[in-house]
This record gives C-alpha cells, structure tokens and sequence, in this order.
C-alpha cells in the first residue's frame, strides 16, 4: 500500500556546527506555518557532505555512506508517515513532536509503549483534543489544554535540572517534594500555579493507571497534592468606570480605554473582547438590542444588554474599537487608569507580575498596578453582586454554580447570618410586646 504525502511537506538535512564533525539537523516544512529545525544527534565530516543536496556525497572515502545515508533516508520517511498519521489526529506538530519522531526512530522500544510521564503527558494533552468535557458537554477549551503545554514545559526543566527523566512508576511523594520545592524555590512560582502542576501531573497518572500502566500507588494518596492560596484581586468600581470615561489621550489610548470600558460592562474575557464586532449586535422582538457571543473557553452562549456606556461608543465609532493584542491591552490600560485625568492610584493591597522579572510579587501598591484585562470580567461580577439575582449574574459570566460565582468576587456564602439574626430579632421583639401587655393586664 503506497503512503500519500502532503504536497506541501519537505524534509532536509543540514549541518551546523564550526568544528571537525558538525551535527546534521533535520528540516521540517509544511504549509507557511510549520518551519521545524531539531538535531538528529549524528554528526559526519563536511568532506563527506552535499550541502547542495543535504545528502552524504558520492565518495569512495567514506566506506560507510550507504549505511548512513540509508538512516538518513529512513528517518525522512519516518517523519513524513509520523506526519501524515497525527496531523489527521489533531496533534500539534512542533520541535517536541519532531524531537520524539527522531527519538522512536532510534529506539524502537519507544514506539510500543512509552513509559516516560512527559511522553504520556503529551499524549494525554493530545487526547484531550478529542475529548469532551463530561459537565459541560461541550469539547475541552484550548485555553485547557495550553495548561498542559506549561506543565510540560516546567516538568522538562525539572527533568534537565534533576539529569534525569522520570518513567510512571517514579511518580511519588518523593518526586512531589522535590518537584514542588523546585518550582518555589528555582522558578519562583506562585502556590496555586504550582497546585496546578501538581494536579495536572496526577490526572495523567491517574489516567495511565487506567490504561494499564503500573503507577507508583503514592501519586493516588491525599498527601500528593498542593494546597492553593486566596487569589488577591482588585475591581474597578463605577465612580472608577465613570473617571475613565474623562481620560483624553493618544488615539491608541483611547481605543483602549473604550475597550476597558466595554470589558466593564460586558464581563467579556479578553479573547472574547476583542473579536467583538456590529456582527454581535441583535435585537428582542421588543425593539431592545443586545450583545450575543459565544464564550471561547465554555462554548457557551451568552446574551447581554448594552449599556449606555457601550452605547455611546458605539455611536462614536460606528462599531466596535479596534482589537489590540492581549498584551498591548494589559500594558495600556495600566496607562490610562494611571493617567492624571483617571488616578486610579490608591494604595492596595494585592499581587502583580513584577515587569522586570516576570513573577508574581505580592504586596501594597498603586491600584493601576493592579488593573489587568481580566480585570474587567472581576468588576462586572462584583459591581452587580447585590444588586442583581446571582442567577442573572451567572448566565453572563458563564460560572455553573452560585459557589463559583461567590468564590470568583471573593464573597462567602453567609447571608443566611443576617436572614436568621432579623427573624430572631424580630421574634424577640414581639415577645417583648407580649410580656409587656400581659403585665398591663395583670
């Protein structure tokens, strides 16, 4: 049976390297968006080289060309049915992809069953791509699935740190301690990114166990965990709203700050935000317009009013701002809430990404230091928290549950303190009333 290639796929060899026996790199090229360049490990003299043609001359020098080349040319063929098989699977194709494709070609023992927790992570993360999400019945979020990308990517510098690549059965709460104390003390992460990587690690192992791989029990004890900590956060409330509305800048100042302000209003997340367009506008058989979108991470539809504020910049432009990046947005809305005609400056308590460092820092800075795009989805919660049924407050923000929504602006669930406190009070007060005129009647 003959294997169809893409027409669009080339695979190359190179060399690189200034020394007597440089290394051959392999080349992967599809389509405008795929340029893969990953050492293959081998390594042959320049005199023996056709940089021309990327293939081991015609030399009678070189006694073992045939052999070479036959490696060479096997390993092309390899990447190109590895290709074929997990594009048409969905499994992004990338340098890692690439590295294992090389990896399973030289050892074959590989390619049966891989017993390496980076290997079954990937592949896990690879699955999920297919998967759907049992609660919402809705396929898994790319935003979920990226979170396996940085687990792998903080588990691969743990492995280089430690010399060391871990199989299944090393998972233990000797691998947890050294694993988190790594991520606290040489990545300097935060608790709850840690309380991710660790409870990411355990699903894959968990997974594995039920495929039929022997674990090391230890991953499965209540012990392997990592506690999370309360997320700082502040909101900008709707005195703050109405001074950014003043705020008078550059252009792209001012397209921002209508963004933030439509973030405010809409509890869009800043991926959803921006995709916004007139195309969003509808309108109620009663004449009334809305926003309608879809949300990128739950699939999940969402309808909301357009506030005055929307409105009148919407009247101005004719449509929606123009997007800007995730990046520009978090860099320039500090700008504009730091600008003299806003002053968002007060002194609060919370944590932020050091600018220079690029790790979360907690403690007490200007409150525009704080302001970031997801910001706006915070303050929308927590600026109609009581003064709308949590029901509607939840249809816009897409949280399942009244917990998640209380746990999301930082509220606890004891309102039923007050509602208990009146009633009694009440009661003794009427009981009150009740001695009172018994006494008189006596």
């Amino acid at each position: 049976m003959s294997i169809q290639f893409s027409i669009m796929a080339t695979v190359k060899y190179f060399l690189r390297g200034q020394n007597e026996q440089p290394n051959i790199y392999i080349r992967l090229r599809d389509g405008i968006n795929t340029d893969l360049k990953v050492i293959t490990g081998w390594v042959i003299s320049p005199n023996y080289w056709s940089i021309k043609k990327g293939v081991i001359k015609d030399t009678s020098e070189f006694q073992d060309k045939i052999n070479f080349q036959n490696k060479l040319d096997k390993l092309k063929l390899k990447v190109f049915e590895s290709l074929n098989a997990d594009k048409g699977n969905g499994t992004e194709i990338n340098k890692e992809w690439l590295k294992t494709v090389i990896e399973k070609y030289k050892n074959p023992a590989l390619e049966e069953k891989s017993e390496y927790l980076s290997q079954l992570l990937t592949d896990y993360k690879n699955e999920m791509k297919v998967k759907i999400n049992l609660k919402t019945k809705k396929p898994i979020s790319d935003a979920t699935i990226r979170n396996f990308n940085t687990t792998f990517s903080r588990l691969e510098k743990f492995e280089k740190y430690k010399k060391k690549r871990y199989l299944i059965s090393d998972i233990d709460l000797t691998f947890h301690a050294e694993f988190i104390k790594y991520e606290k003390n040489v990545l300097t992460l935060a608790q709850n990114s840690i309380s991710k990587d660790i409870k990411q690690i355990k699903t894959v192992c968990t997974d594995a166990k039920d495929k039929g791989y022997t674990i090391n029990e230890q991953v499965l004890s209540k012990k392997f965990n990592a506690p999370t900590e309360p997320t700082l956060f502040v909101t900008i409330t709707e005195d703050e709203i109405k001074r950014i509305k003043l705020f008078k800048g550059a252009d792209y100042y001012k397209n921002t700050r209508d963004w933030l302000i439509i973030g405010c209003w809409t509890g869009c997340r800043v991926g959803d935000l921006m995709q916004l367009t007139n195309n969003n506008i509808l309108t109620t058989p009663k004449g009334q317009r809305f926003i309608r979108y879809t949300q990128s991470k739950t699939n999940k539809q969402v309808d909301i009013p357009i506030h005055s504020d929307i409105q009148e910049i919407l009247d101005r432009l004719g449509n929606f701002p123009r997007p800007i990046s995730d990046q520009r947005f978090n860099e320039w809305i500090k700008d504009v809430c730091k600008h003299e005609d806003v002053k968002i400056n007060d002194l609060v308590h919370g944590t932020r990404q050091n600018p220079d460092t690029h790790l979360k820092e907690v403690g007490t800075f200007e409150k525009w230091q704080l302001i970031r795009s997801h910001t706006c989805r915070r303050s929308f919660a927590t600026n109609h928290y009581n003064k709308l049924p949590n029901k509607l407050i939840m249809a816009v923000t897409g949280h399942t549950t009244e917990r998640m929504l209380l746990n999301y602006i930082g509220e606890t669930e004891n309102e039923h303190i007050d509602d208990f406190l009146s009633v009694w009070e009440n009661d003794k007060e009427s009981e009150k009333k009740i001695v009172e005129l018994n006494k008189k009647a006596d």
